[in-house]
């Protein structure tokens, strides 16, 4: 048995042998974690260098006229190949700030080998990235990342990366429940379409986490033309979305080429998830409760995820009914007071990031208590409430 780090190492076949599949789709996921090497071109070079035709004509290169005449009607790829920056992808030590924050929720010792495996691979060496883009901001509470890889098929990737270790990450996420969109959702949607508006060829949308969610978000809210062009769109146990959406013309423009990756004790995944028309695949994961949203402690045989025989798990199942029930209980305003509650207690401590708390441990307690205190009686209802079943989903097996 093994897992996405085995696939990294031992899935050699290039593209055109072995087509883009739903490992694929998770290895550029988990690769959006990782620092963004200098090289990489950001969205926003690429829109002053190409993003008017007047642009394109002046770039164009006489010494290359066959190749200029192209970019005339198409921005060339500029951007690396995975291979050039082998000694940037996973260059900080383990122990780095950077890389216990964006680890993809795994191990960050883990992480680091998979990003210089995949460097490394002959599969994955020859892919371009381009079009980086990092927002964050904690005013706004919005926390975003993108990057476009184009396969040597021709095909672009856009992976969107996952929620970080920050709390105003963790934050947006929370959002989700009573705000619709919330502004990482609207920073994917412009991103696709300017990314489609650069270059041609097929789109595959991916992401992990949050970065599932905006995928499917980008996915439905496309013009039509860049719509026509999206093959699929995976998301790995990303937030699902409120009942009105999934319900929306949108939404079912789309569904069919989603593919939704869960753990069998998904947790995070089950959030907001209203959606029977998602292609659901239940895999087996070696951790437990929300250590399973790590995508490093997914079971794989070869090229494929190891499916669970009996889909997801009662704790899950119990765990999206409660929180449904909960949500369904209460109206957008008291969602609202509740989420703006719990984090001003989180907030309290002074600490940014959950890592930070936890490390904190019972040093936090007496700021945070104080906060507690001061809430009215209906939002330190709610806390508990969602607490005991977030507790009671991560220690039942």
């Amino acid at each position: 048995m093994g897992n996405i780090l085995d696939y990294a190492h031992t899935e050699t076949r290039d593209f055109s042998e072995w087509p883009f599949h739903v490992a694929d789709a998770l290895v550029f996921a988990l690769l959006s974690y990782d620092k963004i090497p200098d090289d990489v071109p950001t969205l926003a070079t690429l829109e002053q260098r190409y993003g008017s035709f007047g642009r394109r004509v002046r770039s164009f290169d006489w010494h290359r006229l066959a190749h200029s005449f192209r970019a005339l009607a198409r921005a060339p790829f500029d951007g690396p190949a995975l291979r050039r920056i082998e000694h940037e992808l996973g260059a900080y030590e383990v122990d780095h700030p950077y890389i216990a924050k964006h680890s993809g929720f795994g191990d960050p010792r883990v992480s680091h080998e998979f990003y210089r495996s995949i460097a490394a691979n002959p599969r994955f060496s020859v892919v371009h990235v381009s079009a980086a883009e990092e927002r964050f901001d904690e005013a706004a509470q919005t926390q975003f990342a993108a990057l476009t890889f184009r396969l040597p098929t021709g095909e672009l990737v856009i992976a969107f990366r996952g929620t970080d270790d920050s709390l105003v990450g963790w934050k947006e996420d929370f959002n989700m429940a009573y705000r619709y969109p919330v502004p990482a959702q609207k920073h994917a949607a412009d991103y696709l379409e300017q990314v489609a508006a650069l270059w041609d060829g097929d789109i595959i949308l991916t992401g992990h986490s949050k970065g599932g969610n905006v995928s499917v978000y980008a996915a439905m809210n496309a013009h039509d033309d860049v719509k026509d062009r999206i093959r699929h769109i995976y998301s790995f146990d990303g937030p699902g979305f409120p009942p009105d959406v999934v319900r929306s013309y949108e939404y079912g423009t789309i569904v069919d080429r989603v593919t939704k990756v869960v753990p069998d004790s998904s947790i995070i995944g089950m959030l907001l998830n209203e959606s029977p028309r998602e292609r659901l695949v239940v895999v087996k994961s070696d951790a437990d409760g929300l250590g399973q949203h790590s995508c490093y402690s997914w079971q794989m045989r070869g090229d494929d995820f190891e499916i669970a025989p009996g889909g997801l798990s009662d704790s899950s199942k119990t765990f999206n009914d409660a929180l449904n029930d909960w949500l369904g209980g209460m109206t957008q305003r008291q969602r609202e007071h509740g989420v703006e509650a719990l984090f001003r207690v989180l907030m309290s401590s002074g600490y940014k990031s959950t890592t930070e708390l936890m490390k904190a441990g019972p040093r936090v307690i007496p700021g945070m208590l104080g906060q507690y205190v001061g809430l009215t009686s209906e939002e330190r209802k709610y806390i508990n409430q969602a607490l005991w079943m977030l507790a009671t989903a991560t220690f039942r097996h």
